[in-house]
């Protein structure tokens, strides 16, 4: 496993990496990275990572903020705008030509860059693919993140009943994440009950549930920046033998493509097991979506599980195995379970019962 401990040892596993790329200098614009790298959490910043010590740019908004929370960096307060502030920091590393995510930058920022007489080059995002494998730090925040949805969906295990709307059971789960002590849910809450969970990512509606409904409630918390991504289906009243058997069948899919979890096996593959499952069941055209999906700083970060995903499996990656059915006019299941890679295969962080 991954054996980075602070922000500083992450920049050195950025550098070796440049250097086999032959990359001078880069920066870093996407606010996670910055994050990743620095421990800056401002919404405005850049850094520049060259053979000298990094420079993080900044506004005066965070000058104290971003000397409290990047002190192995030197930080660099704009003194006009944050273009010419980078050309500058770019000056002190004696460099002219800076690398960059290609991905994360505007066309309209890249031409203010040129303006400034800097030479740019587009690239895949390097810090990202750092960012998939997990230092100790990262998973202690993660398993946090993780504890906190669990606990707060234990507590609304017994709201779920008939005449409940999914918009009180969204505002109810978001209201228990936020007092287990996260600063805001992973992201909008998903409850799809009845028919609404046919749509993988249903908003959530006025709906009052039902008795024999089947709910969808997509949920995740955050610590310290870092988040949890978890599903479950349950059943409001006796499950039906049909939503038996095809819960049974996402169930397992799932399992299927968890065990198949070790570093080497091609995400692509894990995504197969999972899809393979469903189809020879007959039920292949009602699963649309990538198996699963990296979770840290993002809620949705690399490696993807896709049939189109070039990816491999490596230890300290974490991501999400999460299979659904869904058919219109009746309803859907997903289970989401995150997984930890580890260096004998794998280990499943969420811990909450998948029964129906």
């Amino acid at each position: 496993m991954n054996d980075l401990r602070s922000e500083s040892a992450r920049v050195v596993a950025l550098r070796r990496l440049m250097g086999e790329r032959n990359i001078e200098a880069l920066l870093v614009t996407q606010r996670e990275n910055v994050r990743y790298l620095t421990g800056f959490t401002g919404s405005s910043g850049s850094v520049v990572i060259a053979s000298g010590k990094p420079i993080l740019v900044t506004d005066f908004r965070y000058q104290i903020q971003a000397a409290a929370e990047a002190p192995k960096v030197k930080v660099l307060i704009q003194k006009k705008d944050h273009v010419t502030a980078v050309k500058e920091a770019a000056k002190r590393l004696g460099v002219n030509t800076l690398w960059f995510d290609d991905a994360s930058m505007t066309i309209e920022r890249a031409k203010a860059f040129r303006k400034q007489g800097l030479h740019l080059k587009g690239i895949k995002d390097p810090v990202a693919e750092i960012r998939q494998r997990k230092d100790r730090i990262e998973l202690a925040k993660i398993n946090t993140a993780i504890h906190r949805a669990e606990d707060a969906f234990r507590a609304l295990k017994r709201f779920i009943k008939p005449g409940v709307s999914e918009r009180e059971l969204g505002f109810k789960l978001e209201m228990l994440i936020r007092e287990q002590g996260s600063r805001r849910t992973a992201f909008d809450i998903i409850v799809a009950s009845g028919t609404n969970g046919a749509m993988p990512h249903a908003s959530i509606t006025d709906r009052r549930l039902r008795a024999g409904d089947l709910v969808t409630l997509d949920f995740g918390a955050e610590a310290d920046g870092y988040y949890s991504d978890i599903t479950r289906t349950v059943c409001v009243g006796r499950p039906t033998p049909r939503q038996r058997r095809v819960h049974d069948l996402v169930l397992q899919a799932q399992t299927r493509a968890i065990d198949a979890v070790k570093p080497g096996v091609r995400c692509a593959e894990l995504d197969r097991h999972a899809r393979t499952t469903i189809a020879q069941a007959g039920h292949g055209k009602y699963f649309g979506h990538a198996t699963g999906h990296g979770v840290g700083l993002m809620v949705h970060e690399g490696p993807s599980l896709s049939a189109l995903s070039k990816g491999v499996v490596d230890a300290g990656m974490v991501f999400t195995v999460e299979p659904g059915i869904y058919i219109a006019g009746w309803g859907g299941i997903r289970i989401e379970d995150m997984v930890l890679v580890t260096a004998g295969g794998h280990r499943v962080m969420t811990s909450l019962p998948r029964e129906l």
